[in-house]
């Protein structure tokens, strides 16, 4: 049920976000199900609000189920998510979108990454210090995420007028943030294992840490971290490094 809920929730919101972001994506020449026309404008929106219903009704019923107050951290998520990408009702409303501003942006991954993250623990685990503290760490790598994110859809967001990080922040400023989230991330992991929170497996974590500081974050520092058009393959390897150590820590959690 776990997996099924993480699995339902995630292409929930990412599908939420691709229907409401059609004419940006068209706009920057993204290739999407939506803009190849894969999908009807319309299914999408479908789907993605009965995906968003069906992972909130498994939750409860699993909140009741286990006798655990899932549902606290689930239901925040599914707003801040929602109103994040919504142009369709909440921006009628409330005028804005989350994510066409960058304090938006900072509230909703500050929101949605540690109350994602203690939702699906919750379904394995109780609430300890153990869980918090592995939401700490998925926090510092969701920001750093959206930071990376950013840097991508400078062009696009400056052309829509929205005042996002990537549009305020020069892109060297959010690379170096980027980075340093990043390594808090890994710092937060490393110390869970060294106080023997997290299991001796999850050490292979170290393995894409290495790869990260010694492609991407010195090479980075020594220029300063001025960016230029042939750095793209560093930047490739920061983002494939933080998938890897993702993939290694669930590995490491059976070993």
């Amino acid at each position: 049920m776990g997996i099924v809920v993480s699995i339902i929730s995630s292409f929930a919101s990412n599908l939420w976000n691709h229907s409401n972001d059609v004419n940006e994506d068209i706009a920057q020449g993204k290739k999407t199900v939506l803009t190849q026309n894969y999908v009807s404008y319309k299914t999408t929106v479908v789907l993605s609000m009965a995906l968003y219903i069906i992972s909130i009704i498994s939750v409860l019923y699993l909140s009741i189920l286990l006798k655990k107050p899932i549902y606290y951290f689930f239901l925040p998520w599914s707003i801040i998510t929602w109103w994040y990408s919504d142009s369709i009702f909440l921006r009628k409303i409330f005028g804005f979108r989350l994510k066409t501003h960058y304090f938006g942006e900072i509230i909703t991954y500050g929101i949605a990454c540690p109350s994602y993250t203690l939702s699906i623990w919750l379904i394995y685990s109780d609430l300890n210090y153990q869980g918090i503290a592995v939401a700490l760490a998925f926090s510092f790598l969701g920001i750093s995420g959206v930071l990376l994110k950013d840097i991508k859809d400078i062009s696009g967001d400056r052309k829509a007028g929205l005042r996002t990080l990537g549009v305020i922040f020069t892109p060297s400023k959010l690379l170096q943030a980027s980075s340093i989230f990043l390594i808090l991330y890994y710092f937060t992991i490393l110390d869970l294992i060294s106080l023997k929170i997290l299991k001796l497996g999850m050490l292979l974590v170290i393995i894409p840490f290495i790869w990260f500081i010694k492609d991407t974050f010195f090479y980075f520092h020594k220029k300063c971290w001025e960016l230029e058009v042939k750095d793209i393959k560093s930047i490739q390897i920061m983002m494939k490094s933080t998938y890897i150590s993702v993939i290694l820590l669930g590995i490491g959690a059976f070993i």
